[in-house]
């Protein structure tokens, strides 16, 4: 006898949602028209009116397109960063077999697979084994939508406002950026979503305690250093103020980033207090803020460390007091959100006079490095040996020696 399928109810409303939207775009010049073309109003001020209706509609309709369409970009990217997170640290290829259920190892349906949808759609659980699949996944891809969306609304439809120097292109929105091409700000904005597509997947192979793939940092140093190569306008502060030629200064201010942000991983690294069952072995924090200094300059990576690390040495001196260990990934994690609060607030810090900025000075260093002494000293105490307390191991009474007593064996 043959079971009756579930009707998917999900998969009609979200069909025949963009299947609607889908036709209101292609039938939108025909819409438009016929409203333009109507009886003449009576009143020049109505067909003012009328044509602000129109405005308004259609820019309604581009932000609806464009937010949904670049959402959808970051969550599919945020799906093939989970397959990275899970296969690279154990050794695996993340293109020779296609995704399939961790338990029963059934590959996954294309319909499935589509990133948060699918996982909602299943309910959460394999179609074959019926055994939960990790909320984890589908928390990954909107996150990856979000930052896509977040640094859409901030940098690119804001014309680069954000960024320190003023904006890069005196257009707003999609019609003026997005479907006119201001290449210089379209660039950044891709710039800066690709430093996420490593920074995230690091914060979580740290929080699973895997190593970093060194094949993740070849890729990220190729595409750190030879974008702003190719398009020097990649970096919208310098390192330091020069006459040098303008690649001259991007490489210049990828380099002292990177440095920079290494050294201050290396530092940490080296006095952090680490699990012997952690295979990261603490290279993450690192990789992620040499990463940071390469994309963003090392006023930004020397800023981002000064907020983050004194919470993380503050958390690492607390929890050795008690005997414990900090859970590696979770200030991974936040570094990963200060980096992105950063760039959305970037000309507005850069602008403070005690922060790090263009012109080298000592009081842009008077709060960060202070914030940055105090974190190596709380790391440092913190990972300092306890001393033993031999009071433990006396005893008031004699402890007499064991008995040994024969051992009869039976024949």
């Amino acid at each position: 006898m043959a079971v009756a399928r579930k009707p998917n109810q999900l998969r009609r409303v979200v069909g025949s949602a963009i299947l609607i939207f889908v036709l209101l775009l292609i039938a939108w010049p025909a819409i438009e028209f016929l409203v333009r073309s109507t009886a003449a109003p009576s009143r020049p001020s109505d067909a003012l009116e009328r044509l602000e209706r129109l405005a308004l509609l259609r820019n309604w309709m581009m932000n609806v397109f464009g937010y949904g369409w670049f959402f959808a970009v970051g969550a599919v990217i945020g799906s093939y960063l989970n397959v990275v997170v899970w296969r690279l640290p154990r050794g695996k290829s993340v293109v020779d077999k296609p995704s399939s259920c961790p338990f029963c190892c059934t590959n996954i349906r294309a319909l499935d697979n589509v990133p948060v949808l699918g996982w909602i759609n299943l309910g959460g659980k394999c179609r074959a084994c019926k055994l939960p699949i990790s909320s984890r996944y589908p928390i990954v891809e909107a996150t990856m939508g979000t930052i896509f969306v977040v640094l859409l609304i901030v940098e690119l439809l804001a014309g680069g406002s954000n960024l320190p120097g003023g904006e890069l292109t005196s257009g707003r929105g999609f019609a003026e950026v997005v479907f006119e091409m201001r290449w210089p700000i379209i660039r950044l904005y891709a710039y800066h979503a690709a430093l996420f597509c490593w920074l995230l997947p690091w914060a979580l192979i740290a929080w699973d305690r895997q190593r970093v793939p060194r094949s993740t940092l070849l890729v990220g140093a190729l595409v750190g250093f030879g974008a702003p190569l190719i398009w020097p306008d990649l970096h919208p502060i310098a390192a330091f103020a020069s006459q040098a030629s303008p690649r001259m200064a991007e490489l210049f201010a990828t380099l002292v980033g990177t440095a920079t942000g290494t050294l201050l991983g290396l530092a940490v690294r080296w006095l952090e207090n680490r699990a012997e069952d952690d295979l990261s072995r603490g290279w993450a924090m690192p990789a992620m803020l040499g990463t940071i200094g390469m994309f963003l300059g090392w006023q930004a990576v020397v800023t981002i460390a000064a907020a983050v690390l004194p919470l993380y040495a503050a958390a690492d001196f607390i929890a050795a007091r008690r005997g414990k260990l900090v859970r590696r990934g979770l200030f991974e994690l936040l570094l990963t959100g200060a980096t992105l609060l950063y760039i959305c607030c970037w000309g507005l810090l850069v602008g403070q006079v005690w922060l790090p900025g263009e012109a080298w000075s000592v009081v842009g260093l008077s709060v960060t490095a202070p914030l940055l002494l105090l974190s190596f000293v709380l790391l440092s105490f913190a990972s300092r040996p306890q001393e033993v307390d031999w009071r433990r191991f006396q005893s008031q009474e004699a402890v007499s020696p064991p008995r040994c007593e024969p051992v009869e064996f039976i024949t």
